[in-house]
């Protein structure tokens, strides 16, 4: 290549670049200002919607996360239970017993100490407006007239008015003797029959082992139960006899063996207590351990369409 050459191919002179036209940008700054004028308000109108929605959003969230927590109804409930005992024992003659519980109270010819509370409890509280409650109480009565040993009576049920004041509870009237409340009808058990263990065998010979060393305190009850199992024994062991009674099992739905086992124990002189166990046994090494005393039999699964 010589320099004739390339003086050659060098262009002579640079290409000029377009010069804007004053009166094309004039009208381009017009277009623009025109679009925001007129666009300002639509884009505040989708923001406000798009706002709006969010807050509709955020509020259908707040509502479906709400948790209605019931009242404390602990106090108002231990007032009543401790209500019901005093009246018991009261008597037109000692309604001073009832002083810090209501007033204007009239017991005529009711007899002080003719009935007593062997013991009372709550079975609930339902709110009837704000901080006044009707409490159901339970209470195991005896008569216990002068010179007359007592005789019980059975369980009855009371309903009590009870209102919070700004200094405390006070109770709104003498109670009502109600009826017991409707039984009900239990759950369906995942062992729904004692129908044996013959489908695993080893089993019906461990049961009674484990039963003696965990209620008799015959035998090792490590013996029996999974490395790893909190299980101990009863101490004082309450029965010098266990025999089991009828047994059912069932596999549970994580996987391992459950085991209901109906057991008659005996104490030292001879007074027996029908018990019932839930236990979870699993096998290793091809022997039969108890893993788990289950606090309440497991329910059935509820069956889904």
């Amino acid at each position: 290549m010589t320099v004739d050459t390339i003086e050659e191919t060098v262009p002579a002179e640079k290409p000029r670049r377009l010069q804007s036209s004053p009166l094309l940008t004039i009208r381009a700054v017009q277009i623009v200002l025109w679009l925001l004028v007129v666009s300002g308000p639509v884009a505040a109108l989708l923001m406000a919607n798009r706002v709006s929605s969010i807050g509709d959003r955020l509020d259908t969230l707040g509502a479906s996360t709400v948790v209605e927590v019931p009242p404390d109804t602990s106090r108002v409930e231990g007032f009543a239970e401790l209500f019901i005992a005093a009246y018991l024992g009261a008597g037109e003659d000692s309604i001073d017993a009832l002083d810090p519980f209501l007033d204007d109270v009239a017991l005529d010819g009711v007899e002080a100490e003719s009935w007593s509370a062997v013991w009372t409890t709550s079975l609930g509280a339902q709110q009837i407006s704000p901080g006044y409650y009707s409490v159901v109480i339970a209470a195991e009565v005896v008569t216990t007239g002068s010179g007359v040993d007592a005789q019980p009576v059975g369980t009855r049920y009371f309903s009590v008015g009870v209102a919070e004041t700004t200094t405390g509870w006070v109770v709104t009237g003498l109670p009502a003797l109600i009826p017991p409340p409707p039984k009900v009808t239990a759950p369906d058990l995942l062992i729904g029959r004692f129908d044996g263990l013959d489908v695993a065998p080893g089993l019906k010979e461990m049961l009674p082992r484990f039963l003696a060393a965990l209620l008799t305190g015959d035998g090792e009850l490590t013996r029996y139960t999974s490395p790893s199992s909190p299980i101990a024994a009863v101490q004082p062991p309450p029965f010098t006899n266990v025999e089991v009674l009828r047994t059912g099992l069932a596999e549970t739905p994580d996987g391992p063996t459950e085991v209901a086992v109906l057991v008659r124990g005996t104490d030292a002189v001879g007074r027996v207590q029908i018990l019932e166990y839930s236990l979870v046994v699993e096998q290793r090494d091809g022997r039969w351990e108890v893993s788990r005393l289950l606090p309440a039999p497991t329910i059935a699964p509820s069956e889904t369409n």
